[in-house]
């Protein structure tokens, strides 16, 4: 392996171990009941270039919010007709596959709402079950995201790209 391949690799892996660890301890320091959404969603944002960071995050925390909202409207109509949890998810994905469709930045909304039904227990409203996951799911989207704006651009100083010297013809 290069010293560059092995940097990356030092990198790579520190700002993921770092990610996941800050996310669960944020999560658990401001309350919310499952730290394990902030540590999976800072993984995942931990992976993304950071080039495309920006727009991936703004996405990710649209489709948060609108898998959320969905969710929630879908869960007080399913309680009032008595529809069971599989009918609650069909048509919360449903909804959001058609809110998704053509924008792959906010496909996130799809798998939000089966997240909020399945962790959900009976003694809790599914506002407040919504309200925690969106919270866990963008609390680990914007940790995932600052640290590998902050890895890349530590590794970016730390081995800066060396130019050719341009000659006087």
């Amino acid at each position: 392996m290069t010293k560059n391949k092995t940097v990356g690799l030092v990198v790579f892996v520190a700002r993921c171990t770092a990610a996941a660890t800050i996310a669960y301890l944020s999560a658990r320091a401001v309350g919310l009941p499952h730290p394990l959404w902030t540590c999976i969603f800072a993984l995942v944002g931990s992976q993304d270039s950071e080039t495309k960071i920006f727009k991936t995050v703004g996405g990710r925390i649209g489709g948060t919010v609108i898998g959320v909202i969905v969710a929630i409207a879908v869960g007080a109509v399913a309680y009032r007709l008595k529809l069971d949890l599989v009918w609650q998810i069909a048509v919360a994905v449903a909804i959001c596959a058609m809110l998704a469709w053509g924008r792959p930045a906010i496909q996130l909304c799809m798998w939000t709402a089966p997240i909020i039904f399945l962790s959900a227990s009976p003694t809790e409203s599914i506002a407040s079950v919504g309200f925690y996951r969106g919270c866990e799911v963008i609390l680990g989207i914007l940790i995932g995201g600052l640290f590998l704006i902050a890895a890349d651009r530590s590794f970016a100083r730390a081995h800066p790209i060396r130019r050719p010297r341009r000659t006087k013809s």
